[in-house]
């Protein structure tokens, strides 16, 4: 979950850079609402929305498959240095499913949500060291 940290803090400029892409469009659809054009309407929108598509679902892509070459070799070699420790240290599919559970509320983006999971994780670590 925190190697995948950094994805979640440059998506929304790839997002921002994404729309002002999308935004140029927006001058060819004003032009089409001029009378003295002359064009399929029909073809130019289906034509504008392939396009926008097609560039958002590129960009994603090549985002998710680089940022998953990324965390794949950093996971390997983490592993083969540090691969012991963590053999060593216990941990189960249950601190997983916790972990997995943790990111579901701190993508709500609510600042409670934030206060009511570091609370719990000083919770944990308190119970867990007692």
């Amino acid at each position: 979950m925190v190697l995948a940290m950094p994805a979640a803090l440059i998506s929304p400029y790839l997002e921002q850079t994404l729309r002002q892409r999308h935004n140029s469009h927006h001058n060819e659809l004003l032009a089409l609402a001029h009378p003295e054009n002359v064009v399929d309407e029909q073809l130019f929108l289906h034509k504008i929305i392939n396009k926008a598509l097609l560039q958002t679902f590129g960009v994603n892509f090549v985002f998710f498959f680089m940022y998953l070459l990324v965390l794949i070799s950093t996971i390997s070699i983490s592993y083969d240095v540090y691969g012991s420790i963590i053999e060593c240290s216990g941990l189960s599919w249950s601190y997983l499913w916790f972990f997995a559970a943790l990111g579901g509320v701190l993508s709500l983006r609510v600042r409670h949500a934030y206060y009511s999971f570091f609370f719990f994780l000083f919770a944990v670590v308190v119970i867990t060291n007692l």
